[in-house]
């Protein structure tokens, strides 16, 4: 592993609201959550979902959704969703501009169609006609200026800024006729939509501040009628959707927090569908009539993080010790039970294809022990690793890891953290933490945690050669060419930075076997044509 372009980036002061909202945020984009997610800029695109078939569909019924991630500070703006419980609500309420595919290609949604120049700095897009919001006025380009315009404003707290403000600023932003927007960019971004469609970039109505309650009004499938933040909520079917109206009447959600009682609730009854639940939890599904255990392959990715601006891990040959010990195959059979993949430190999933061709973890305990003794540690190393047990899996995968490296002479100590000061005392705050993502569009993360301007810099680190790769890459408006500089940079990142990707976990949520029609991924839950037998 070569680190001949390493070198140490400034530190960067913590802003604590950030990295609550930056943890949560995750969840946001990252589809329906298991308990209070994680964290920086994790914007996820869809993967193996499932969409059921059981006939013809019927029209009518409520479904009812047990949630567990929800907070009583839990508002109804898309900028700002911390939780998976407004997560799920905004997809069912809001549209966006444009939606990934699960090859990362962005199609489209509000937008019908959209351009770039050659220079990747200009981007015309073209807006969906006859769109209604829920109070029965037009859907216009001034909506989606206004949006953007939240986008950018770093007062708002929104999830987009980190990933628009490098490039555009509202002087770039215009608005020709109802129908149409242009950007004109700083710099060149040639994957700025496949950003857009993959983020949590829903549009608001022109001029809505107010995002508290039952007054507020979207674009899309369904109409808020009941709002009671971290507690439940009621949407009803939007007869004048422009996708179509859906089957159901609406939908109804119950936040519970406990794992346990969330299950409970499905195997009951009292819930047609859950979001995501532990893997501990599966078995207690798997076999029954009534009830299905619908799973996600390659959900998400644990993330183990080491701080490059401090001793040990401000050491090459320490972070490439790290990796050569990791029993990624032993981690896949203890803390996942077998359901997930060995990953090689990129985040990108195995089976997806954006993954660098023939890319495959190396587990070399020996070469590892060589590295350590030539960096001063002859008879080990001893690492405290921050983790909380509020993340379902977290505690699971730490442990799994503690073992893993064992073989090496690398001695973990788990240092855990309550929910309440975890994200704010131990994510990238301390040496050497955990947390976790979705599949992602794999660009996205070089702006989120790699490139020397990332908004969330896990490993506190910079890497010209990767600062170039990434230019490139920005420039190239050829697909292909985008895939190609895409696992370029990821090959080159993985030598270079202290992140450690060993496993992709899969997840499965539990589902009544009356609904169909429900389409859940490793980022989105689609209501529009779910229908109760």
């Amino acid at each position: 592993m070569d680190h001949s372009s390493h070198e140490s980036s400034a530190a960067r002061p913590v802003n604590a609201f950030k990295l609550e909202a930056s943890r949560r945020q995750v969840l946001a984009v990252g589809g329906i959550s298991l308990g209070a997610l994680l964290l920086a800029a994790c914007t996820s695109s869809p993967g193996t979902g499932s969409e059921q078939s059981g006939g013809v569909p019927q029209k009518g019924g409520t479904l009812r959704i047990a949630i567990s991630d929800g907070s009583s500070s839990d508002t109804l703006d898309p900028g700002t969703a911390l939780t998976g419980n407004v997560s799920t609500i905004i997809k069912a309420i809001y549209d966006p501009l444009a939606v990934t595919d699960k090859d990362f290609v962005a199609q489209p949604a509000l937008a019908t169609s959209w351009d770039v120049n050659a220079a990747a700095t200009q981007w015309t897009i073209h807006l969906r006609d006859g769109v209604k919001w829920h109070d029965g006025t037009d859907f216009t380009s001034k909506d989606v200026v206004y949006t953007i315009s939240r986008w950018l404003d770093p007062k708002s707290g929104s999830s987009m800024n980190a990933f628009m403000s490098p490039y555009v600023d509202m002087n770039g932003v215009s608005a020709p006729d109802a129908s149409t927007v242009v950007l004109n960019l700083k710099k060149p971004n040639s994957v700025l939509m496949q950003t857009i469609g993959n983020s949590l970039s829903h549009i608001v109505k022109e001029g809505t501040t107010d995002f508290s309650g039952t007054t507020v009004v979207g674009t899309g499938p369904f109409k808020i009628t009941a709002w009671s933040p971290g507690s439940s909520w009621k949407v009803a079917r939007n007869d004048a959707y422009w996708g179509g109206a859906p089957y159901l009447d609406g939908v109804e959600a119950t936040i519970t927090p406990d794992q346990g009682a969330k299950l409970q609730s499905a195997l009951s009854g009292a819930a047609d569908v859950t979001d995501l639940i532990p893997i501990s939890l599966w078995a207690g599904i798997q076999g029954r009539d009534d009830l299905v255990l619908e799973t996600i392959k390659n959900q998400r990715t644990w993330i183990y993080a080491f701080d490059q601006r401090v001793a040990p891990f401000n050491d090459p040959r320490v972070l490439d010790a790290i990796k050569l010990a990791t029993d990624r195959d032993k981690m896949v059979e203890t803390a996942l039970q077998g359901h997930g993949s060995a990953a090689a430190d990129v985040f990108i999933a195995p089976d997806s294809s954006w993954n660098p061709p023939g890319l495959k973890p190396e587990y070399a305990p020996d070469k590892a022990k060589s590295l350590l003794a030539e960096a001063g540690f002859p008879n080990g190393l001893d690492i405290k690793l921050s983790v909380t047990d509020s993340v379902p899996g977290m505690l699971d995968a730490a442990q799994a890891w503690q073992q893993a490296v064992k073989g090496a002479g690398i001695n973990v100590t788990l240092d855990q953290y309550s929910p309440d000061t975890y994200w704010s005392k131990g994510y990238m705050v301390t040496p050497a933490f955990m947390s976790y993502c979705p599949q992602v569009f794999p660009p996205s993360r070089f702006d989120a945690s790699y490139r020397s301007t990332a908004a969330w810099p896990y490993s506190h680190f910079s890497d010209p050669a990767l600062d170039k790769i990434v230019d490139e890459l920005y420039t190239t408006t050829d697909p292909s060419r985008q895939i190609e500089l895409t696992q370029k940079a990821f090959l080159q990142a993985r030598k270079t930075f202290g992140i450690l990707l060993p496993v992709w976990a899969d997840a499965a949520y539990a589902r009544s076997s009356k609904v169909n029609g429900l389409f859940i991924t490793v980022d989105t839950v689609d209501f529009r044509k779910t229908w109760l037998a």
